[in-house]
């Protein structure tokens, strides 16, 4: 009677929910002599990481945080306690935003597993907010945690707007950073909810409903898997709500609608469209997400910032995606993205060169303008599953293209009294297709080691066709009329087998072995028809070869993770074995071997709130198959390049220290960096310049007057310095946060000038300032600023330039009615041509009103660049001439925007 008593009682607590049945199960096997405070939500059973724990006993009082642990029953948030007492305790556990537990045990009972349960309080958040400031940031153990309600953020904002307003965090690229190192995970309210897209979270989570924002560090779902203590953690974050939603549901439908109210560049009034859509559904069993929008000519209504609206483009672009997840023990991922595009392009550009001993002035001017048209499609799948002591993932991708373009391009190339003119027409059409297939497999050998095998496979092939016409060349020798017709194929396979094993619970070695074959087929055959009406072979302009690459490489990995400090050490012996073979004109085979030793070091110490990383790596920089080809490319007539077969392996050797400094009471982040860099073997391009036809009896080809014959050889080294500050300030009196950013780079770089070597200087330095308001929900100020200085210095004199960008937007909300200005302001001015220094100002506006309830429909209307300016100029300084571009805008337009959220 009593065993079924007992089995009834165990069951029972295994009915709790995951947290809830770690703790309960955990009491059976706690170790003799040491205590462990377990915290969770009474509710939501999820563990609270960095609860502060108090136990007292008589004049003693010990006092810690929770750390979160992995164990075989799940995630858990706990405190560990070694002493052992002989009278009663008292045990005291607080959390921010809970009612703090109070409780006294007698010696007797305070042992083993001690769950404690907090409860939500309310009162005590609204208390802390009457009071006086809320804390913006603190330390909890290994965790940072911010506190939402410190910053202001307005109706209708999201995740992303909260995000931009905190000390040491960043978002590039829709990619979310914390103290410098990407965010891999992000969790809400403990619950994985966006699997492998965390930037989703920027978009799906309403800024009003986050109570708080914790970051930390934890291993990788693999290292979890397979019990890798040692593995380097990764950041994560973690955003608890107020509603605690299990399921997150909704989506966006707008349409924008506008016209120009002058005439663009292209001589036409454009008329612009824009639809879109997006749904998406997050819960821990997956995601799923539709997005689809077609649009013409519809850029920069929100980002005016200078280069965004440059070409008259229409695309249609739908994305599906879809995750199901199993915990941590299954994981299956697929998407789907297709992409269609047409964009109309037209630049001017102009290169000024140095005089030197062949020529005492030397200018030369290209235009183009080019319409090209695309599609796309491609679909991806990542499957991870994890069966008992195995695990198993594999990775599928398929790709197709198809490409059109027409376009042409002039040239005016004046050397001293002798001018050469081009005006090349080219079609071309080019499809793609392409898939690639790895799987790795590995298994747990014992407790200590495990091995593990990866295959993987890929094939693609691509063929295209067009014509390259110039007939009015005002060098005969360099009209044509060429089809050209091309294939490429290309077959890779890899294989390895790694065997790792652990030393204690912190140190673990790694051995491994890698081979991969890759086959790479291309083949062109160019008909000229100037010559020759019927057509004729163009010897030049045709080739045939394959590149035939092996692979090998030896590893030796070691790690080693502390409390404070991680370490990894990896060293890489690597052979490339290369073989060339030639078949047109004649039948060549060129063998290259390349061997390199590759070590790279890891090196970080500290906590969260001082911490140290060091990084130094040797990387081989393998040459391309193009650049160690020995025949010649003729496709531009004005621009003759040649490989050279007898290339050294470059190697790049690079290091870099920083450190991070948080400073929680005062919401402030430091980080100090420096970095250096050498390459040996670095490769460099040699030009030559023909003043006159000259005949190049290695190609059995006729370098026309003015032609330049690009050549590559390997020189001295590449050096390169640099360091870097930046400075982030939560300002309590404005209840913003300040950003400040700071960069010196030095760069000296081989290059040639005819057949002497000379080396270039480079200086840069840059400043940026970045200012989010947080003071009010009723209106928001954000402000970005980037300046640049730059000297660059070749044998012959200095160049110096300043560039100046700032980028202002206010968003006002009153009740339903809202409004937004976006200003981009930019000042250019170099000491090589001051006339083209420039001032450019872009305005965006935008007013509309919010309809419903939940204001969840929204009519605004707008206007892009009021206040419109000249074409976007940008000068280049290279160490021979200055390159100056020009990108025609599209100019001023009005438009109409209806959005629905639901």
């Amino acid at each position: 009677m009593l065993r079924w008593a007992g089995f009834i009682l165990f069951f029972a607590r295994c009915c709790l929910s995951s947290d809830g049945r770690a703790a309960s199960r955990m009491q059976y096997y706690a170790p003799a002599g040491r205590t462990r405070i377990v915290v969770w939500d009474k509710q939501s059973r999820e563990p609270l990481v960095g609860a502060t724990v108090a136990i007292a006993c008589g004049a003693d009082t010990l006092r810690g945080t929770t750390v979160k642990r992995s164990d075989g029953y799940g995630l858990s948030a706990q405190y560990a306690c070694d002493r052992i007492f002989r009278d009663s305790v008292s045990l005291e556990v607080e959390y921010l935003g809970y009612a703090p537990f109070r409780k006294r045990y007698a010696a007797a009972e305070f042992g083993g597993y001690i769950g404690v349960r907090l409860e939500s309080d309310s009162l005590s958040i609204a208390q802390v907010t009457i009071v006086g400031e809320r804390v913006a940031m603190v330390f909890r153990g290994d965790t940072t945690v911010y506190d939402a309600a410190a910053f202001r953020t307005m109706a209708d904002d999201r995740l992303a707007e909260l995000l931009r307003q905190l000390p040491g965090v960043e978002i590039r690229d829709d990619r979310i950073y914390a103290d410098g190192e990407q965010v891999r995970r992000v969790y809400v309210d403990g619950r994985n909810l966006f699997g492998r897209r965390p930037e989703a979270s920027l978009t799906d989570l309403d800024a009003s409903d986050v109570r708080s924002v914790r970051i930390y560090d934890e291993p990788s779902p693999e290292a979890g898997r397979t019990g890798d203590a040692s593995a380097r953690k990764e950041k994560v974050m973690d955003v608890r709500t107020a509603s605690r939603r299990g399921v997150l549901r909704g989506g966006e439908a707008a349409l924008t609608a506008g016209a120009s109210i002058e005439k663009e560049y292209t001589g036409e009034r454009e008329i612009r469209r824009a639809e879109r859509l997006r749904l998406y559904r997050h819960s821990e069993r997956g995601s799923i997400g539709l997005e689809g929008s077609d649009a013409k000519n519809e850029s920069g209504l929100d980002d005016p910032s200078v280069g965004s609206r440059t070409s008259p483009a229409k695309y249609t672009r739908a994305r599906l995606s879809h995750e199901y997840r199993r915990g941590d023990s299954t994981s299956v991922w697929t998407m789907l993205h297709i992409d269609r595009d047409r964009t109309t392009t037209q630049e001017l550009s102009d290169a000024e060169y140095l005089p030197t001993q062949a020529y005492a002035r030397r200018y030369d001017e290209n235009s183009s303008r080019s319409l090209a048209k695309s599609f796309s499609a491609d679909m991806n799948n990542l499957t991870s599953i994890q069966r008992g002591q195995h695990l198993f993932a594999a990775s599928l991708s398929a790709n197709y293209r198809r490409g059109t373009s027409r376009g042409t391009t002039r040239t005016l190339q004046r050397i001293d009294d002798l001018e050469t003119r081009t005006s090349m027409r080219s079609e071309a059409t080019d499809r793609n297709f392409g898939f690639d297939l790895d799987a790795s497999y590995s298994m747990r050998l014992s407790e200590r080691s495990r091995l593990s095998f990866q295959a993987g496979g890929h094939y693609s092939s691509s063929d295209s066709e067009g014509w390259q016409v110039d007939t009015v060349a005002s060098t005969p020798g360099l009209r044509m009329q060429l089809l050209s017709d091309g294939i490429g194929k290309r077959y890779s396979a890899s294989a390895g087998v790694a065997y790792h094993y652990k030393f204690g619970r912190r140190s673990s070695l790694a051995a491994s072995y890698r081979f991969s074959a890759d086959d790479n087929r291309s083949r062109r055959t160019a008909i000229d028809y100037l010559h020759d009406p019927c057509g004729r072979l163009d010897t030049v302009n045709s080739h045939d070869y394959t590149v035939d690459r092996r692979t090998h490489e030896l590893a030796l990995r070691w790690n080693r993770s502390a409390e404070h400090l991680h370490c990894d050490v990896n060293l890489r012996s690597q052979l490339y074995e290369l073989l060339r073979h030639e078949r047109f004109p004649e039948t060549e085979r060129a063998p290259r071997r390349f061997f390199a030793l590759a070590p790279d070091l890891n090196l970080s110490y500290g906590t969260p709130r001082r911490k140290w990383s060091f990084y130094a790596s040797a990387s081989p920089l393998v040459p391309s198959a193009e650049a160690l080809r020995s025949s010649l490319d003729a496709t531009d007539p004005l621009l003759l390049r040649t490989g050279n077969p007898d290339l050294k392996l470059p190697v790049n050797l690079s290091a870099s220290l920083r450190l991070q400094l948080n400073d929680p009471p005062k919401a402030r982040v430091y980080s100090f960096g420096v970095r250096g860099g050498y390459d040996a073997n670095f490769i460099a391009s040699r030009t030559t310049l023909f003043l006159q036809p000259t005949y190049l009896a290695q190609w059995d080809y006729t370098a026309q007057q003015g032609a330049q014959l690009v050549s590559e050889t390997n020189v001295g080294g590449k050096y390169a310095l640099g360091a870097d500050a930046s400075w982030t300030q939560r300002v309590a009196a404005l209840r913003s946060t300040l950003r400040v950013a700071t960069a010196y780079g030095f760069d000296r770089t081989p290059y040639f000038l005819g057949e002497r070597l000379f080396d270039s200087r480079q200086h840069t330095l840059q400043l940026s300032l970045g200012f989010d308001s947080g003071f009010s929900d009723k209106i928001r100020i954000s402000l970005d600023t980037h300046t640049d200085l730059s000297s660059y210095t070749t044998q012959r004199q200095t160049r110096r330039s300043l560039q100046q960008h700032a980028n202002l937007r206010a968003e006002l909300r009153l009740g339903d009615y809202f409004g937004n200005a976006n200003t981009a302001y930019e000042f250019y001015r170099n000491s090589a041509s001051k006339a083209l220094t420039r001032h450019r100002t872009i305005l965006n506006i935008a007013a509309g009103r919010k309809f419903g309830r939940e204001s969840r429909f929204s009519l605004s209307v707008g206007a892009v660049d009021l206040l419109d300016g000249p074409d976007f100029v940008s000068t280049r300084f290279a160490t021979d001439y200055i390159l100056t571009s020009t990108n025609s805008y599209l100019g001023r337009y009005l438009y109409l925007r209806a959005a629905h959220t639901f």
